[in-house]
């Protein structure tokens, strides 16, 4: 039924062919700019309206032309021909370009071909379940396409063509599997891929926090990271995850200053038991490798910073498992050194005089630093502030001021900055931390999530003999927000920090999006992650306790195994042997001739083929033409007898031997 085309695409494989370039330039909306996407889509919709049409192709000028102006559109627009997002766009373009010349069966491949590469492309941008679901659709399309235009137009042609792509994705995914296990990817990027879902485009923590920001990532339900622990999960308040800390304030902003003085690495002792905890990390482009407060130590290269912060080598531009160790009761740095005590004092040499003068009174008559904070604490609880995700504005110039005295109304950075602020006007070295607090049980799978909502940021302050402690303002104001946080997300926290129940139809909406992330991290943890280090286990669980010997033996087996489905398949597709004597008898006489020289064609009736051989063989021909004719009484004529069909056996036998 299949056969390559040696005229022009129909009008029917042209429209599939622009639908299926189409369907795989989708994908690419998201990353491209929009006046972008707006031109591609209507680049489609002309190809679309020209082969429904049946127009000609345009003249050689005009298709130079538009060529050039999509290389100008994507300089101006993006800045740039090459890297990333250029290329793809340009690759994008030009394809639907390519679909105003389709005049020939080759030209038809060569869309084809650009399609697999422009859904190869997506992977560079996500790499997510959602996307790999795409592809794989995406996939069978383009070979659904493929098999539609080189198959003859005749009833049932495109379920011909979705089966035949089915069978081959099929019969692809055993070698697939074994290239996945056998070959795993690299444990990092061959190069940066910056742009992409995966890497900084979606914004997580920073290392600047000024009024706004923290609030604005608690808006989103992206998920951050997801956890597993070793044993019991740890009781909700302690539920602290550690990320960047920030000792410099200027400008209503706390940062870390770049020509700083460098403070040496954090002394952490653990107190009392340790926690291990498994953490898959989203890729937000940033150095921190964020853990369970306060952290010990990880499987992977970093350094232990001068906040307690584990930090790579290396932004982290994709999705990374590491394994750490925590100290939930610990002491740190409780010797603090001169630098690091001068840079948790700094402050501004002027602005906000009345916190500077609310430190001052609070400090009367208190003999450490820890009831300074309670009295701090104690203050913020009985002056009526507002826990809340969208807080009015605060002045440039006394932001502080302005917080405490008249708007009383923030997120975590505003209470974690303002009692920083104050701790230090009063003579208490203190330090803004940054990180996330909470998480969130799997309905379908032993693992917590912890997810943007979950962004916070608290205070430490320094005493001497004991060290950094955590004091977190936001329980003086909302108690919720730290003692009562929801471990599923079928409840929520208001802006006030209260708890509120939704609807069922909400549950339902939580399970179907807890049933999708269970598996999205199955995706992560199986697929994505899947490395040298996760083969190596795969070996020792299979008793190769070699990676290279246990590489050849899986490989080994699984060219055999290919091997006995190949002759599997060669064997069901052999030609069925027929137990019909006649009809044995006859292809005996057919192989003869065919040795000749001679073939019988498929269609050819037993009657005419002898017929037209008779005349090269003067002395057989009439004797082929006998059995012709016997050959089709006894397979058509019912009268026909035990005796006759032996005495046609035999006659073949005969003619098979004779010299042709």
């Amino acid at each position: 039924m299949t056969a390559p085309l040696a005229g022009p695409a129909s009008r029917k494989e042209r429209l599939a062919l622009v639908g299926l370039a189409l369907f795989v330039s989708a994908g690419h909306i998201a990353h491209l700019p929009a006046w972008l996407s707006g031109l591609a889509l209507l680049l489609f919709i002309w190809q679309g309206w020209a082969h429904w049409q049946g127009r000609p192709s345009p003249p050689g000028w005009l298709r130079g032309g538009a060529t050039l102006g999509v290389f100008a559109c994507v300089f101006f627009g993006i800045g740039q021909l090459t890297g990333q997002t250029a290329g793809v766009a340009l690759l994008a373009l030009m394809t639907t370009l390519k679909l105003s010349e389709l005049q020939r069966q080759r030209d038809a491949e060569i869309v084809l071909l650009l399609c697999c590469f422009v859904l190869a492309t997506e992977f560079l941008f996500s790499q997510s379940l959602a996307m790999a679901l795409y592809l794989v659709v995406g996939l069978l399309a383009i070979i659904t396409v493929f098999v539609y235009v080189h198959t003859l137009a005749g009833p049932g042609r495109l379920r011909h063509a979705i089966g035949e792509a089915t069978t081959l994705t099929v019969l692809a995914i055993p070698l697939a599997g074994l290239c996945f296990v056998l070959f795993p990817r690299l444990p990092g990027p061959l190069w940066h891929l910056g742009g992409g879902e995966d890497s900084a485009a979606v914004t997580g923590l920073s290392d600047r926090m000024s009024p706004g920001a923290i609030s604005q990532l608690a808006r989103s339900q992206r998920v951050a990271l997801r956890a597993r622990f070793d044993g019991p999960a740890p009781p909700p308040r302690a539920r602290y995850w550690r990320g960047p800390v920030l000792w410099d304030f200027a400008d209503n902003t706390w940062y870390n200053r770049a020509d700083g003085p460098d403070l040496a690495s954090a002394n952490v002792m653990a107190q009392g038991p340790t926690q291990s905890v498994t953490i898959t990390l989203e890729a937000r482009d940033q150095p921190w490798l964020i853990a369970l407060d306060t952290p010990l130590s990880a499987d992977r290269d970093y350094r232990l910073g001068a906040g307690a912060t584990l930090i790579a080598d290396t932004p982290i531009n994709e999705r990374i498992r590491y394994r750490t160790r925590s100290a939930l009761q610990r002491r740190l740095d409780p010797d603090l050194s001169r630098a690091a005590r001068a840079r948790a004092l700094a402050l501004p040499p002027a602005g906000n005089p009345r916190t500077r003068a609310l430190a001052r009174r609070l400090a009367v008559d208190t003999d450490s630093h820890g009831a300074l904070a309670d009295r701090a604490m104690k203050w913020l609880a009985a002056h009526d502030f507002v826990y809340t995700l969208r807080p009015p504005e605060t002045s440039p110039r006394n932001a502080v001021d302005d917080f405490l005295f008249r708007t009383r109304a923030g997120f975590c950075e505003h209470y974690a900055g303002a009692m920083v602020y104050l701790m230090r006007a009063a003579g208490v070295p203190a330090r803004v931390v940054t990180g996330y607090l909470g998480a969130e049980p799997a309905l379908y799978g032993d693992y917590w999530i912890v997810r943007d909502a979950n962004a916070h940021a608290w205070a430490e302050i320094w005493q001497p003999g004991t060290g950094w402690v955590r004091v977190d303002p936001t329980r003086a104001v909302a108690p919720a927000r730290i003692d009562h946080l929801p471990e599923n997300g079928r409840d929520s926290v208001d802006a006030g920090g209260n708890t509120r129940a939704n609807g069922p139809l909400t549950g339902l909406f939580y399970r179907g999006r807890m049933a999708w992330d269970g598996m999205n991290a199955a995706w992560n943890q199986w697929f994505l992650a899947y490395g040298p280090t996760l083969q190596k286990g795969l070996m020792q669980r299979l008793g190769l306790n070699s990676q290279g010997a246990g590489v050849v033996v899986l490989t080994l087996a699984g060219v055999g195994l290919l091997a006995l489905a190949s002759l599997f398949m060669l064997w069901r597709m052999r030609p069925a042997r027929t137990h019909d004597p006649v009809l044995r008898a006859w292809h005996g006489v057919e192989r003869r001739m065919a040795r000749t020289g001679r073939p019988r064609a498929r269609h050819e009736p037993a009657s005419q083929w002898a017929a037209r051989l008779a005349p090269t063989m003067p002395r057989n021909g009439p004797e082929l033409i006998a059995l012709a004719a016997d050959y089709e009484a006894l397979r058509y004529d019912p009268r026909t007898g035990a005796a006759e069909r032996r005495n046609f056996q035999r006659k073949a036998r005969r003619f098979r031997r004779r010299r042709l």
